[in-house]
């Protein structure tokens, strides 16, 4: 079977109205077998709303977003993907991301160490709350937008980390020239937030 008979086939699937994550992740993986970058992200991007602990689709979106000439956003899609694969025990897509993250002249997290510094960190914090994210820190002093979502911030995220994001979301929007009054982009940002905050869950 050729790619282009590969990738007709995933989309036929995905346009059934019955794929799921295993479907997008196909399509995905197609696409970039055929150097179809630009729709190999988004691909990628369903499989990680339908299932936020997929590993591979971690690797595959990085591998994607520098292709793209991401390389911002592919190194956090990466750490991230690669302690998610630590906590899973899926020790090829880890490795991939760490080696991935080398050839970018990054050092991969080390998740054990990460969970050292969090102990302390949540010690170091306010008693009784410790961030979705780095595990410490200092709970934010309002709401920072409406909503469930903003509920969620506001309950879950530390002050440091918020103040992360909103650098790492202004590169999100940038990068990726999201047009914020479409509902498809603010849902991308979205997903791109509860992915670096730890909000998957």
């Amino acid at each position: 079977m050729t790619i282009d008979e590969r990738i007709t086939q995933f989309e036929n699937v995905v346009r059934s109205g019955s794929a799921d994550e295993m479907a997008f992740f196909s399509l995905g993986s197609a696409y970039y077998d055929g150097g179809r970058y630009a729709d190999a992200g988004p691909a990628f991007q369903r499989v990680l709303a339908l299932n936020p602990q997929h590993s591979m689709a971690h690797l595959m979106l990085g591998r994607t977003q520098l292709q793209t000439g991401h390389r911002d956003l592919a190194i956090e899609t990466l750490k991230n993907g690669l302690i998610i694969a630590h906590r899973r025990g899926d020790l090829k897509p880890r490795n991939e991301m760490a080696d991935e993250l080398r050839k970018l002249g990054v050092e991969p997290p080390n998740p054990d160490a990460r969970g050292a510094a969090t102990a302390g960190a949540a010690a170091g914090g306010t008693p009784g709350f410790a961030c979705s994210r780095c595990g410490g820190g200092s709970p934010l002093k309002e709401r920072p937008f409406k909503g469930a979502l903003g509920e969620k911030v506001l309950a879950r995220v530390c002050s440091s980390c918020w103040q992360e994001w909103i650098r790492m979301g202004t590169k999100v929007i940038n990068e990726l020239r999201l047009p914020m009054y479409d509902p498809q982009a603010q849902e991308m940002y979205d997903r791109h937030m509860k992915e670096f905050l730890g909000l998957t869950d």
